[in-house]
């Protein structure tokens, strides 16, 4: 029966699995504040047709299908956790299917600039800084996590990204 069952979940779906588990409770998340924005306000969106998060990866790292599931777990996670601080946005978030979306950059500097866009934009943005431990230099960024929030204000930070 767990034959079946495995081999119908590709190799990706699965690393993502147990990555969010595992990641969840032995992964800490080194930023600025849990919320990602300084204490800034985010721009909550009620009302708003479509709430995502949207997981941005630096594709110059040349970082394995597993390592990338490991790093976009760990950034969903700390989305996740900065937006428990904002019930409103994660009852929107929430009543859209908690939308995530992974997108791709090519070099820290683009992953910065994300990120910086998407604080001055109102909106919970978190980057993940790697151990250390297998494929990549310890404190390298890897994913920053932009959202939740609403999905036109998410847009305007990363939509023109080209999907992972």
């Amino acid at each position: 029966m767990w034959n079946e069952i495995l081999s119908s979940i590709d190799e990706l779906k699965l690393g993502f699995l147990l990555a969010m588990v595992a990641g969840y409770g032995f992964y800490k998340v080194t930023t600025r504040n849990r919320a990602g924005n300084a204490g800034d306000s985010l721009v909550i969106g009620e009302g708003s047709d479509e709430h995502k998060m949207v997981l941005v990866i630096r594709n110059d790292l040349k970082m394995g299908k597993g390592k990338v599931a490991a790093q976009c777990a760990h950034a969903a996670v700390a989305g996740f956790e900065a937006v428990l601080k904002y019930p409103k946005l994660l009852q929107e978030w929430t009543e859209n299917g908690h939308k995530k979306i992974t997108v791709k950059v090519d070099s820290q500097e683009e992953l910065d600039q994300i990120q910086k866009a998407a604080r001055a934009a109102g909106l919970i943005a978190i980057t993940i800084r790697d151990a250390g431990r297998t494929q990549i230099a310890a404190g390298s960024k890897t994913v920053c996590c932009v959202g939740p929030g609403p999905g036109e204000i998410v847009d305007q930070v990363t939509g023109h990204l080209k999907l992972y």
